[in-house]
């Protein structure tokens, strides 16, 4: 099934780029329904797995990046509804396929997975993984269309005003968009972390740990970005700002699970 969710995905992409290329409605309907259709394949697969291991589908790292990319593609779907604009689809789809398909390769290479720990189970722990890996991917989306933006300026800045650029959204939109993906993301991140502490004080014995840290310094630094405005940053700064983030929760995700956390690692 994860194979299925991963070809719809890549479906979504083409007709979503041949929309962005022809403004073709037809093209981007029929990418929502595919990307809709992997979403739900996708669940399908997650839930699967999960009964097969007898666990959560993210407590190792084959798990933790295919959930990822479930989220990806829930935030996603979360900005496409409240700002009724596809023509990001192009752009932002990638990550879904670029996750997934990484899932993929890691489990096809990995050994023995390690036995179910007991302890990282039930409602609290479940709802504080989940919500952190939608805060993640909130702040994904917000790297891209920050990308974009700076885009957008180049282009505008050089007089280059090409197809692209009569495709993509304004720079209004992408900041509104940037602006809603920073404050989902923040907002799951900030929850995640509380409900984390309160499991951690119950099961560890302690409120602290590594990830928490640079956990706690990521939610400052998109808060950040939430505020800037009214600091009199402009549109330019705050997008390098949220690229500078995406860079520091790149190295939590990955470095400090597999290098530094004791606790927080992929089983």
């Amino acid at each position: 099934m994860s194979l299925t969710a991963l070809g719809l995905y890549g479906a979504a992409e083409a007709f979503s780029i041949g929309h962005l290329r022809t403004d073709r409605d037809g093209y981007g309907w029929t990418a929502t329904l595919l990307l809709l259709l992997g979403f739900l394949v996708h669940f399908l697969a997650l839930e699967v797995g999960g009964r097969a291991e007898g666990t959560v589908p993210y407590q190792n790292l084959p798990g933790s990046l295919s959930l990822f990319a479930w989220m990806l593609a829930a935030a996603y779907g979360i900005l496409f509804l409240r700002h009724r604009e596809g023509s990001t689809g192009p752009f932002l789809i990638p990550l879904v396929i670029l996750f997934m398909a990484a899932s993929l390769l890691v489990h096809s290479s990995r050994g023995p997975h390690a036995p179910h720990d007991p302890m990282r189970s039930g409602s609290l722990f479940a709802l504080h993984v989940t919500l952190a890996i939608l805060g993640y991917a909130g702040l994904t989306l917000s790297f891209v269309l920050a990308q974009m933006y700076l885009l957008q300026t180049r282009q505008l800045h050089r007089h280059k005003l090409g197809l692209l650029f009569s495709r993509l959204p304004a720079l209004d939109v992408l900041t509104r968009m940037h602006r809603t993906s920073v404050a989902m993301g923040a907002l799951a991140l900030a929850v995640a972390a509380c409900l984390g502490m309160f499991w951690a004080k119950q099961n560890w014995g302690t409120y602290w740990d590594p990830k928490v840290a640079f956990t706690l310094l990521l939610i400052l630094v998109y808060v950040f970005i939430l505020i800037a405005p009214r600091l009199g940053w402009g549109g330019k700064k705050i997008a390098w700002t949220s690229i500078a983030g995406f860079v520091l929760l790149m190295f939590s995700y990955s470095v400090v699970n597999l290098f530094i956390t004791a606790e927080h690692v992929f089983r």
